[in-house]
């Protein structure tokens, strides 16, 4: 990720960086209200992150729950 692709909330940024230190690989591609994409490449599945979600600490809930499950894939 470089300095434009950082998230604008600091809670899903934190839970994004955690991500990639996990091995997971973070994408962004702005797409409406899609941010990006956290993705496990070894098992090809992906988690959506949006640009506005409701509620930041869902978001980045959500973000941790895929690490957990595909840290030992990456």
């Amino acid at each position: 990720m470089g300095i434009g692709d950082r998230h604008q909330k600091k809670d899903v940024e934190a839970a994004l960086k955690r991500a990639e230190a996990a091995g997971l690989k973070v994408t962004h591609d702005k797409n409406r209200h899609r941010w990006g994409w956290v993705i496990c490449c070894p098992c090809n599945q992906s988690q959506a992150v949006y640009s506005t979600p409701r509620n930041t600490g869902d978001e980045a809930s959500k973000i941790d729950l895929f690490i957990k499950n595909h840290r030992g894939h990456a």
